[in-house]
């Protein structure tokens, strides 16, 4: 399962779709504080994390996860730039960042580098720039 945390619904949806159409089961937490629950079950591969969000936002989750020794492997996407990539690298879950606007393609090759079982159905093909 891939949980996508993100307050942006339109966007969290769209990436959800994305992920789906390439055969791989999607989750969606509005704030980091839903999405701990989730990354707690061992069916959760992979998180896609925006940074800015209410409540519990992307910083405060990874430091949850380290200290209760989450180890998700965890892409960042966000727009805003309070965090580098460098910065980034002292969570030890983060393995990429993409700044926003990013190529939905792009993301899709992370995650399949972070996902080595094969997705079933996968469709090919998926492509658009994502600005949220």
């Amino acid at each position: 399962m891939i949980l996508v945390v993100d307050d942006d619904a339109l966007l969290a949806g769209a990436l959800a779709v994305a992920f789906e159409k390439e055969g791989y089961q999607v989750r969606i937490a509005n704030d980091g504080g839903e999405a701990y629950q989730y990354v707690k079950d061992p069916e959760c591969k992979l998180l896609l994390l925006d940074m800015h969000m209410p409540r519990v936002n992307g910083a405060e989750l990874l430091i949850l996860m380290a200290n209760d020794g989450i180890r998700v492997p965890t892409i960042v996407v966000s727009s805003f730039r309070d965090f580098t990539a460098t910065e980034l690298k002292e969570f030890p879950n983060v393995v990429a960042f993409l700044q926003k606007p990013f190529e939905i393609s792009e993301l899709l090759s992370l995650a399949r580098k972070h996902l080595p079982q094969a997705a079933t159905n996968k469709r090919r093909g998926t492509a658009g720039k994502v600005s949220r």
